[in-house]
């Protein structure tokens, strides 16, 4: 959706970041422009989306270019000035909007965010702005919420229907400071907050605040999706060899939503070593990770992940929406930002492509990453993984002596570091340590981001044989206006609901299916009573804990 999923844990360098970046190292020659523009080869031509660049040093733009189209039909070229929704990449402005205010003195980090939106539920403790600014309130993912609900992203969904939804909400992910897990629905109640506290929209602040003084003439937050904008990219999505425009509806804004081009992403960079906007404290705030209830530090600062990549400190974000793609890495040690905007989804990695850019200024002062190697007895830890506590499943397949998390052929390459032990590498860092049960810890893997807590699964039984029909019915909660119709159709279990294609349910292991959306995929794990009988399912997705549906009787 609006996410980022990216995570490490370092304080020690964030003391201070901006400053070191004051005080760069030398960093490598500048690559040739045939040698960045390579980077880019699969997107570009005139029958293609693609992506617009711009690398800063020393807070100066140095090398900006456009490749493929922004606009098929109307044979519009991506450039350095072409405007795209960078998702996820906006909540650094919310975050620094809701600075602004603390600086006002208007509101403070450790309120209680009933204080200005009462309409919460009460959930036992006290969520305050800073978990919104952290992702440690446990709040649901309200866009996931959408999903459980059938809402797609192309149909229109204003402010009021996310609020609706997520004041509906009886329940959290885990209790607030708890634990760390994005979600969307911090940083659009955090552009709540704004428009109560300010009396302006997040818009209107925010071009009053932030984009008006930094020079940002092109950028906004769109909280009206059918506006017309001059030299607007259009999102697509890759149909049978060709490209439909993939474009969304949704008038909310604060987790995303804002409208950009790269050279005024620029501007923006720049502010984090000369600030204009906020001043040195909000920079600190924007840039220092945050810590949970008992003071365990966890990688995301605010709206920024605080990281390491190769050895350098490494602040980064990206985002997705519908057909959008953006990702902004800053490595401030050396005084070098890497700016992309892209408007295809599927194999476009804009944060790959970013880091690839990167990886030419900065050739001479890596430190080499672990390259993948193979492992001993790899075929044993080979299989299906499931989190009962998460809900969410992981799969790893064994190959000449490789594993990899997902397909042997398209699925990540892990390398081995030894004691049933593998490791990814790049943006997504993260360690898996298997392990035969005992009675103690019956889970068999644990995988681990810096910055966040363990997450454990169990070896998940292979797919068998199921009567789909069993599972066919309607399923609610007092959580969701709507109710999830199950039917069956040609032998296949298929979610049904107004305004939606049906979505496919197939099955992976024992009572449990895999629904595909356009974003992602949900888990549904069905529950029995004593009797046997399936009497509700619990739904889950990589940003929301499992949620129990009740099967309601009488219900087709």
């Amino acid at each position: 959706m609006k996410h980022m999923k990216r995570l490490k844990n370092l304080r020690a360098f964030a003391i201070g970041i901006v400053s070191a970046g004051l005080a760069a190292r030398a960093v490598a020659a500048a690559p040739e422009p045939a040698a960045i523009d390579a980077v880019f080869s699969a997107w570009t031509g005139d029958d293609r989306p693609g992506c617009a660049l711009a690398v800063t040093r020393r807070g100066a733009v140095v090398y900006a270019h456009g490749y493929g189209m922004a606009n098929l039909e109307a044979g519009l070229a991506n450039a350095p000035d072409v405007v795209f929704d960078i998702g996820s990449v906006s909540k650094q402005f919310t975050a620094m909007a809701v600075l602004l205010l603390v600086e006002d003195r208007r509101l403070a980090l450790r309120d209680d965010v009933r204080k200005y939106l009462p309409e919460l539920p009460d959930y036992g403790r006290v969520i305050t702005v800073e978990d919104l600014l952290h992702h440690t309130s446990g709040l649901r993912n309200y866009t996931d919420l959408f999903d459980v609900v059938g809402v797609p992203e192309i149909s229109l969904s204003t402010r009021r229907d996310a609020y609706e939804l997520i004041v509906r909400q009886g329940g959290v992910n885990f209790p607030a400071g708890a634990e760390f897990l994005y979600s969307d629905t911090n940083y659009f109640l955090a552009g709540e907050i704004v428009r109560r506290v300010s009396g302006q929209s997040l818009r209107e602040f925010a071009a009053a605040r932030i984009f008006g003084p930094l020079g940002m003439a092109n950028t906004r937050f769109e909280d009206q999706p059918r506006e017309v904008i001059r030299r607007r990219a259009i999102g697509y999505e890759p149909v049978d060899g060709g490209y439909l425009s993939y474009q969304g509806n949704f008038e909310q804004v604060g987790d995303g939503s804002v409208l950009t081009t790269v050279l005024d992403l620029a501007r923006w960079d720049r502010n984090f070593a000369e600030p204009v906007v906020g001043g040195r404290q909000a920079i600190e705030w924007l840039t220092t990770p945050g810590h949970l209830a008992d003071g365990t530090p966890i990688a995301y600062a605010m709206g920024l992940f605080i990281d390491r990549y190769r050895g350098l400190p490494w602040v980064h974000h990206d985002g997705e929406w519908v057909g959008y793609r953006a990702a902004l890495s800053r490595f401030p040690t050396e005084q070098l930002s890497v700016l992309v905007t892209c408007n295809a989804i599927g194999p476009m990695e804009p944060m790959d492509l970013a880091l690839g850019v990167a990886d030419l200024y900065l050739r001479d002062r890596w430190r080499e990453a672990a390259a993948a190697r193979p492992g001993t007895g790899v075929e044993r830890e080979a299989g299906l993984y499931w989190s009962p506590e998460h809900g969410t499943l992981r799969r790893f397949e064994a190959r000449d002596g490789f594993l990899t998390l997902g397909s042997a052929e398209q699925g990540e390459k892990l390398a081995f570091t030894g004691d049933r032990s593998y490791r990814s590498e790049g943006e997504n860092a993260t360690t898996y340590h298997f392990t035969a049960p005992t009675p103690a810890a019956p889970w068999q893997l644990e995988a681990r981001r810096f910055g966040t807590t363990a997450r454990y699964y169990r070896v998940a039984a292979p797919t068998f044989p199921v009567s789909a029909q069993e599972y066919a019915g309607s399923y609610g909660s007092s959580d969701f206006p709507q109710s999830w119709d199950l039917v069956v159709e040609s032998g296949r279990l298929l979610r049904r609901q107004a305004y939606m294609h049906d979505v496919a349910l197939e099955p992976v292991f024992a009572d449990t299916f895999v629904g595909a959306l356009s974003e992602g995929s949900f888990l549904a794990h069905f529950v029995r009573d004593a009797a046997g009988k399936v009497s509700g399912v619990l739904v889950s997705g990589e940003l929301m804990r499992p949620m129990l549906l009740v099967r309601r009787a009488g219900r087709p």
